[in-house]
């Protein structure tokens, strides 16, 4: 048996029904449970490009590696139509290395998009590391134009 731990920080439970040739224990559950830690710890976990066209919208995401599994970043790309643009500079958040990216829309047209920053390390056990980049860009004069607005994420197209 094995579990993904993928995406789930903190505390886990997952139950496992187990069967058996043993007539005295034919099924039984197995509960497993622990905690899953950070390798890398993103704040805000992903980036949210909201606005109106025309205006210059960004946010800034840090990457503090977890500082008893030390890593540095050896790269990083993108994965998307290319609807944003990022840079990255090597800072300290409390006294660890940590990594800020300032994360900026260049799309010139209304609509949304979900791309990601893929960041690769020196422990290959944890490659990649992802930022979703999520954007959502409005008319100009849209009722709906606050940044704290949650966009809608594309999704299939419908035929």
């Amino acid at each position: 048996m094995k579990l993904s731990t993928k995406g789930r920080l903190g505390k886990n439970n997952k139950t496992v029904r187990v069967e058996t040739n043993d007539a005295a224990n034919a099924e039984f559950n197995l509960q497993l449970t622990g905690e899953v830690k950070a390798f890398v710890a993103i704040t805000p976990p992903k980036a949210l490009l909201i606005g109106n066209i025309g205006e210059p919208i960004s946010q800034v995401v840090t990457a503090v590696p977890d500082a008893r599994e030390p890593s540095t970043i050896l790269r990083t790309e993108t994965f998307g139509q290319g609807n944003f643009r990022y840079t990255m500079k090597e800072t300290e958040v409390e006294g660890k290395k940590a990594y800020q990216f300032l994360i900026e829309n260049i799309r010139t047209t209304v609509g949304t998009y979900s791309e990601q920053i893929l960041l690769f390390t020196d422990r290959m056990d944890h490659n990649p590391i992802i930022i979703p980049v999520i954007g959502n860009i409005r008319p100009v004069g849209s009722e709906n134009s606050k940044a704290g607005d949650a966009p809608s994420v594309p999704g299939p197209e419908k035929k």
